[in-house]
């Protein structure tokens, strides 16, 4: 008898739908979102989480996506392909996310791209701007709210070309991104008719964490600009070894790589920064949002934003749209209707073209500052905008 009742209860349990704590994934929208936020990007990736976060308020503020709150779901990639792909697939196979804001880098991305063809998830990036990734098997799968190297590069080589500047050297991430942004910059001098000369190609090992022997090959050089393609933490490093060799007597260009206040971190890197960068590149917003945006963001964070908060930002509204679009959280859908998706953001007006790439967009020409009224002593000024289509 006893057995009966506990066989009847048990029946009873299965029929019963359980009730749970809190919110049952069905009841939020998720939006996965990887960034660096340790390792040699962490000054970089916090703010831009920052970014992406400011993003989500405003989209739920708003009604949120399918009468449903946006639940940002966030993971650390550690600036490590391996650890970041990893945080890919822990939210796709776990969280259960049919999109993802991210991976940030391109490494990552490209560990990343076919295993999201496989698994039908869309991912847009707001800062991989390795060119191969639009030629990865899968990159239908791939967006990008930033602008490619190749089109930074350009940008780079009219920089050298209208300095008059003769002599290049380059101390590049020995990865796809810093090969990559230093192949697509000589590739733009030499269809521009440059007559100088590539005297030294450096790609540096990012965890050796000491760069003088790198920097005296470069001295013996005499080179009379330096392009210099680095994350924070390897930047600062190279920067302070840079001055304290005197390589500051020597023109150098940055990107977008070391563009921020973390590289202000180490005082010799700041004064290191003020006195060689003679211009850096980075992808930068225009239009009406884009005046909204900084002070916003600067009364939310106590900070204005600094490189590809924009583009983080524009990138968790482009999946919000796509996903409203679509009509349902699936990732097929999603991604269908990211391809027809056009808006204006933060960045400017955004839609993508064929390969899932930002088809127009904006870079600013940047130069460090002495700023008594930052935190640092220092800040990133503007030079000049420059509007740019793929």
């Amino acid at each position: 008898m006893v057995k009966k009742v506990l066989m009847v209860m048990a029946v009873l349990a299965l029929l019963i739908p359980a009730v749970a704590c809190g919110p049952s994934p069905a009841e939020t929208i998720k939006i996965g979102c990887v960034l660096e936020l340790s390792g040699e990007l962490a000054p970089m990736g916090g703010r831009m989480l920052d970014g992406a976060r400011m993003a989500v308020e405003e989209i739920n503020a708003a009604g949120g996506v399918l009468g449903k709150e946006v639940e940002l779901v966030e993971e650390d990639g550690a600036t490590d392909p391996d650890k970041g792909f990893d945080r890919v697939k822990k939210l796709v196979e776990i969280d259960g996310v049919q999109v993802i804001v991210g991976p940030m880098i391109t490494p990552t991305s490209e560990l990343s791209i076919p295993y999201a063809k496989e698994h039908k998830i869309p991912l847009i990036t707001m800062s991989a701007t390795g060119v191969p990734l639009s030629e990865l098997e899968g990159t239908e799968w791939y967006f990008r709210t930033c602008l490619r190297d190749d089109a930074q590069g350009l940008v780079l080589a009219d920089i050298i070309m209208d300095k008059g500047y003769t002599r290049l050297a380059t101390i590049v991430l020995d990865n796809t991104y810093g090969i990559g942004l230093e192949e697509y910059t000589v590739d733009g001098l030499e269809a521009a008719g440059w007559e100088g000369e590539h005297v030294q190609a450096i790609h540096y090992d990012i965890t050796k964490k000491d760069y003088r022997s790198e920097l005296e090959v470069i001295s013996a050089n005499n080179p009379d600009v330096v392009l210099a393609v680095t994350y924070a933490s390897d930047g600062i490093i190279i920067f302070k070894q840079a001055l304290d060799m005197g390589l500051d007597e020597i023109a150098w260009l940055g990107c977008d790589g070391n563009y921020g206040s973390g590289l202000f971190e180490e005082a010799g890197s700041a004064e290191f920064m003020e006195k060689a960068i003679v211009a850096g590149t980075r992808t930068i917003g225009t239009g009406p949002l884009y005046e909204q945006f900084v002070p916003a963001y600067t009364a939310k964070f106590g900070e204005p934003p600094e490189t590809y908060c924009d583009t983080t930002y524009d990138a968790v509204w482009a999946a919000a749209k796509a996903i409203e679009a679509a009509g349902v959280y699936d990732g097929q859908a999603i991604k269908d209707a990211l391809v027809e998706l056009e808006f204006e953001g933060a960045t400017g007006p955004l839609s993508f073209n064929e390969l899932g790439d930002r088809a127009s967009g904006a870079f600013e020409v940047w130069e460090v500052v002495e700023d008594p009224t930052t935190e640092t002593g220092y800040a990133n000024a503007q030079i000049e905008v420059i509007a740019w289509s793929m």
